[in-house]
């Protein structure tokens, strides 16, 4: 007795083309999975889940054989196995759909943005939405599908599974309803989007923004080069600064103090003193000057080279003045690399620092803090020192 002999004595007709539909489907999806992801994930990393959906497939193909054997051995058997199997390829359709919808609510709804040289389509107000409503609707249709694989209509009823689900939902609501409505108060905003560079107050370091989600943010440290999981709700309690988005054409204000010492002013008269002020504080105004013209020179200092520094006198100390440099940044390029970004901001702003260092040394300015000591004696004291001796 051949195979196909066999397969007629196990199985009706029906149940023949229903297993071959589930084979075939199940094999193009093996094969085809990581070309499909990749149409609906929009170029995003999709190892992760063509694994898992591979994994299904491997799953439901042993399932779907167990189940054929079965049927073999005993008549009587009530396909538990391909039911099993049916389940997890109904999760994998429920997911694939959803996918899907996002992509293409994001196509229709999102935001067109170029990215690292890329054309991407981002999540808006609209198309997370949108995204909700498909969410819902898929739920409840992966549910109803898996009521009537297993063949529990009871579960139906007023009083059945759908009764639970909504009771679920309603006594959790306090812990994933806030989440939620802050993501789409984030999309709403238009302030905040994939590949903006951002401080949030209470963290020192900068942040990329890679990915917001339904629950969660996703950041990039600049620094650090880790990445950091923020819940939507704690995201917007605190005050936000987008670098990425300035608030002038002058690009982003950035501020360097410098310390120097109090000059030496020889005078015997009012004019002389105020000669020997105005000398010093053009040295000290021609070492900002030579910082920016050198800075303009060197490509890898990314500044606004149309917007000059500015500096001024911010603190008269007990050891020194207290200068402020304030230099303006081009604008940040629109990336998620985060060496990218940190070469941009903190690379900038150590090379100008470099800059008036050596601007410093040519006009003969100390930049360290110095160390006074005021020394005053007693009359007594003051007799006894010889005549010509100076303190």
């Amino acid at each position: 007795m051949n195979w196909t002999q066999w397969l007629q004595q196990s199985m009706t007709d029906a149940e023949i083309v229903a297993h071959i539909a589930i084979l075939v489907v199940n094999i193009a999806l093996f094969v085809f999975a990581r070309p499909i992801l990749h149409l609906v994930e929009s170029g995003k990393d999709v190892d992760t889940k063509v694994r898992i959906f591979r994994s299904l497939n491997i799953l439901v193909f042993i399932l779907h054989l167990l189940d054929v054997l079965l049927l073999a051995a005993n008549r009587d058997y009530q396909h538990y196995f391909i039911k099993l199997g049916l389940t997890l390829m109904t999760f994998y359709a429920g997911l694939f759909c959803f996918s899907l919808c996002s992509y293409l609510s994001r196509r229709k709804f999102g935001i067109e943005k170029d990215l690292d040289s890329k054309k991407v389509f981002l999540d808006s107000y609209n198309s997370r939405i949108v995204d909700i409503i498909f969410l819902v609707l898929i739920a409840f249709t992966t549910l109803y599908a898996l009521i009537k694989i297993w063949g529990a209509d009871s579960l139906l009823e007023t009083t059945g599974i759908f009764g639970i689900v909504a009771a679920f939902l309603a006594f959790t609501s306090s812990i994933w309803a806030p989440d939620i409505i802050s993501g789409l108060i984030i999309l709403n905003t238009q302030m905040l989007e994939d590949g903006d560079v951002v401080v949030v107050d209470g963290y020192k370091d900068e942040y990329v923004i890679n990915k917001v989600s339904f629950i969660y943010i996703m950041l990039f440290d600049i620094r650090n080069n880790h990445r950091t999981l923020i819940r939507n709700s704690r995201f917007i309690q605190s005050k936000i600064d987008n670098l990425s988005r300035i608030a002038s054409t002058d690009g982003i204000r950035q501020a360097l103090t410098y310390n120097i010492g109090y000059p030496t002013l020889e005078g015997s008269t009012r004019e002389a003193r105020i000669e020997a002020q105005q000398e010093f504080q053009e040295k000290v105004n021609r070492m900002f000057r030579s910082a920016f013209e050198a800075a303009s020179e060197d490509n890898d200092i990314k500044i606004n080279r149309n917007k000059e520094f500015e500096w001024s006198l911010t603190r008269t100390g007990d050891f020194a003045l207290q200068y402020t440099l304030w230099i303006y940044l081009d604008r940040i390029p629109n990336t998620k690399v985060t060496a990218t970004i940190r070469k941009h901001l903190m690379g900038t702003i150590y090379k100008v620092n470099e800059a008036v260092y050596c601007a410093s040394i040519a006009e003969q300015l100390d930049l360290s803090t110095p160390n006074l000591t005021q020394i005053k004696l007693q009359p007594a004291a003051q007799e006894a020192i010889p005549h010509g001796v100076a303190i």
